[in-house]
C-alpha cells in the first residue's frame, strides 16, 4: 500500500495539521516522510509540504507559526492591515515569508522539486490565471516544473490574495495562493497526478487529507457593509468552497481510498489571527491525540 498525503490550505490554522504530523512522528518514529510516498499541499499546505520532502521534523515546523507567525503577518493591527491592503493591495510583506522558509529548510533551502526523496505536488496559480502544479519530473507528465526551487513553488502557493503580494518564481514570473484558484485543497489533483500522471494504483494507494478545521455557523452569517470586508469574504468562500468539493469528487471518483482529519474549530479564525495561536494549539493537539497512526498507515 502507498500513501498520498494532502494538505489543505488555511493559513495560521496550519497549526492543526502540523500538530497531527508530530503525532505521527511521535507515534511512528522518524520524519514524516518516511511513511508518505507523495505529499501534496496548497498555501500553509504547501509549506508543510516542503517541510515534509526537505526533512524538517514538524515540532520544527510547528515554530513557524508559534514563534514567526507574527513576523509574517505583521502588523497586526486591524488598521494597519486595511491601510496597507488598500495602499499595496495586501497586508504582509511576502519577503518576510520567504525569508521564514529559507530559514526553516536551512541546508535543503536550494532543493529543486526534482530533489525531493519523495513526489510533492504544490499547487499555484500565475497573473494570466492559469493553475499551476510543481511536480518531481517524470516520463509520465510534462516534465516542465521540476527544476524550480522548492522554496519558491511553496512560498507562491502561500501568497494568498489580499494578504501576501505575489511571488516571482524565477523564469515563470509572478504567482498567487493556490487556494484563491480553487485549489484550497489539493487531494484530487494529487489523485490525478498519481494516478494518470505517475506509477500510483487506486486500490493500492490511500490518501490522507488533513485541514486546518471546519466551522460551520449556527445562523445565516449577515452580508458584508463595506468593500474592504467583501472582499475578505469572496476570498474565504472561494477558499472553502474548493475544499468540500476537492474531497467529494476524489469520494465519488475512487470511492473508499480516502482519510480525512479536520477537527471542528469553536469560532470562524481568519488565516492571519495569529492571537489564536494558543487556540490553535489546544484544538491541534486535542485532535492530534485521537488519531492513531499505526492504524491509518497499517499497510505502510
Amino acid at each position: 500500500m502507498r500513501h498520498i498525503l494532502s494538505i489543505q490550505g488555511g493559513g495560521i490554522r496550519g497549526i492543526i495539521p502540523c500538530l497531527a504530523l508530530a503525532e505521527l512522528e511521535g507515534q511512528l518514529g522518524g520524519l514524516t516522510r518516511d511513511h508518505i510516498d507523495l505529499c501534496a499541499g496548497t498555501s500553509t499546505g504547501a509549506l508543510l509540504t516542503a517541510c515534509v520532502a526537505a526533512g524538517i521534523s514538524a515540532s520544527a515546523a510547528l515554530k513557524v507559526y508559534t514563534e514567526r507567525g507574527p513576523d509574517i503577518f505583521s502588523p497586526q493591527s486591524d488598521f494597519s492591515r486595511r491601510v496597507k491592503l488598500i495602499a499595496d493591495g495586501h497586508m504582509f510583506d511576502n519577503k518576510i515569508l520567504h525569508q521564514v522558509v529559507l530559514d526553516t529548510l536551512g541546508a535543503a533551502a536550494g532543493m529543486k522539486i526534482n530533489d525531493c526523496p519523495i513526489r510533492v505536488l504544490i499547487t499555484a496559480v500565475d497573473m494570466a490565471g492559469k493553475r499551476w502544479f510543481f511536480v518531481r519530473d517524470n516520463p509520465k507528465n510534462a516534465q516542465t516544473t521540476g527544476k524550480y526551487p522548492l522554496v519558491d513553488a511553496a512560498v507562491a502557493s502561500a501568497c494568498a490574495t489580499t494578504y501576501h503580494g505575489p511571488w516571482i518564481v524565477p523564469g515563470s514570473g509572478f504567482f498567487f495562493d493556490g487556494g484563491t484558484g480553487g485549489l484550497a485543497d489539493p487531494i484530487y489533483h494529487a489523485a490525478v497526478e498519481a494516478f494518470y500522471y505517475d506509477d500510483f494504483v487506486p486500490p493500492e494507494t490511500q490518501i490522507v487529507n488533513l485541514g486546518t478545521g471546519s466551522y460551520a455557523p449556527a445562523t445565516m452569517p449577515n452580508p458584508p457593509t463595506n468593500l474592504l470586508d467583501n472582499i475578505s469574504w469572496v476570498t474565504s468562500s472561494l477558499v472553502s468552497g474548493s475544499k468540500s468539493e476537492a474531497e467529494e469528487t476524489v469520494d465519488r471518483h475512487w470511492p473508499g481510498i480516502t482519510q480525512s482529519f479536520n477537527p471542528e474549530i469553536p469560532s470562524e479564525i481568519d488565516e492571519a489571527d495569529v492571537a489564536s495561536i494558543p487556540k490553535l494549539l489546544e484544538i491541534g493537539k486535542a485532535a492530534a491525540a485521537k488519531i492513531d497512526w499505526k492504524t491509518v498507515l497499517q499497510d505502510k
